[in-house]
């Protein structure tokens, strides 16, 4: 384990790297520690769900793991992995590039301690000796805050060559959980209440009987929840786009892990022996975390999907040692009129100060600059579902099968 010590800042500094399986299991009473005293803990950065994340993606991921303490307390801490990024540069839907770069990923809630600029001045040493010392050529932050500390000092240390240009801003949702379902519809307009409560009783009319919601929650269950839900999300256009619930070596890992335990929560809605929609969530410290969600849009005219979404919701009312649902990445109408927190978030990209990492940042971000001028234009004559329709169309004429 590399340790480095520096004596410049106020009191004694010391930078511990892990670097492989036994370091971190020698720091895990300190990870465990520092992430229970963490204000919002995720479970990207648990150090279960982290090390079976580097073991199921193992070709040639390695941890990597900064340590830093002051006078032999531990202070702060970044979770991360060095690997083969696929830096995926888009236009639309469309994939136009897919460089591959060395980097480190910096996991989502990674960074603990909530350190102060003394702390932040010797991450950024390290990784700055990364990115000199061609250890990696980029350095990805997944998801910062752009209220924090770290976000601050990250985007004005690098400059214009070797931070991505376009940092986009996403909002990130969330609902604070109320005891009863009763109380959560109050929080809607009388109109949308209506409306929500309509939709159970609609789809419950239409099939008496026959309309059920399935959880599973243990490990002996998970193999038959993943094969239900991955069936629903193979019938959805996003599963061309390679999105969706998919079944994987890695999903069945860190759902099992899940079940052991006792964080998973996955429930599907049968109409009779079909299964129709279903939603994926693990239930961390004090939040559950919505992971995937899918419906089959052969029952879209029913809003199976909002069914859903609304019996899991009511399956988790009442639970008084969970305070919230975070809905994950991504910005959508439906988190918009369920969410009652909001906070604003944006993935940074550091590059190497070398030719090809210099020119990958240029090419993604003149892309980015490209995609959002576009998205502007026909966001303004109002064009964008049109161009959605279109392209679905185009995914079922090459798969007629696919329900779109």
């Amino acid at each position: 384990m590399k340790k480095e010590s520096d004596k410049q800042l106020s009191g004694e500094w010391e930078t511990i790297i892990a670097r492989n399986y036994e370091e971190i299991e020698a720091i895990r009473p300190i990870w465990e520690q520092m992430q229970r005293s963490e204000p919002y803990p995720t479970p990207n950065a648990d150090i279960d769900i982290y090390l079976s994340t580097v073991k199921a993606v193992s070709n040639g991921v390695r941890p990597y793991i900064i340590l830093v303490k002051q006078n032999g307390e531990p202070r702060a801490m970044l979770i991360g992995r060095c690997e083969q990024h696929s830096l995926n540069v888009r236009l639309g839907y469309k994939l136009l590039f897919s460089p591959k770069l060395k980097c480190l990923s910096v996991v989502y809630g990674g960074i603990f301690g909530q350190p102060n600029s003394d702390v932040y001045s010797l991450f950024i040493v390290e990784i700055s000796r990364m990115l000199r010392d061609r250890e990696v050529d980029m350095i990805f932050f997944n998801h910062l805050r752009v209220d924090s500390d770290v976000y601050r000092m990250v985007v004005a240390k690098y400059g214009f060559l070797c931070r991505g240009w376009f940092s986009r801003t996403q909002q990130h949702w969330s609902i604070s959980i109320p005891d009863t379902m009763d109380e959560l519809y109050e929080r809607y307009s009388p109109k949308n209440r209506s409306n929500l409560r309509r939709l159970i009783n609609r789809l419950k009319r239409a099939y008496p009987n026959q309309v059920r919601v399935v959880t599973y929650t243990k490990q002996e269950e998970v193999q038959e929840a993943i094969d239900v839900m991955a069936g629903i999300s193979a019938q959805t256009y996003q599963s061309q786009l390679n999105g969706g619930f998919v079944d994987t070596d890695y999903i069945r890992d860190m759902l099992q892990l899940a079940a052991k335990r006792r964080w998973l929560r996955a429930c599907v809605l049968f109409i009779g022996e079909e299964p129709s929609a279903f939603e994926l969530a693990l239930r961390y410290r004090k939040a559950y975390f919505g992971l995937y969600t899918g419906f089959d849009p052969k029952w879209s005219q029913f809003r199976v999907g909002t069914v859903m979404f609304l019996n899991f919701l009511e399956s988790i009312c009442g639970d008084l040692t969970v305070k919230s649902f975070d809905f994950g990445f991504g910005d959508a109408e439906y988190k918009r009129l369920y969410s009652d927190q909001c906070r604003d978030e944006a993935s940074v990209y550091i590059f190497a100060p070398r030719l090809y990492p210099i020119f990958v940042n240029a090419l993604q971000s003149s892309t980015m600059a490209l995609d959002l001028a576009l998205k502007y234009i026909l966001n303004k004559f109002s064009v964008v579902g049109w161009i959605k329709r279109r392209w679905r169309n185009l995914l079922r004429s090459k798969n007629p099968a696919l329900r779109v």
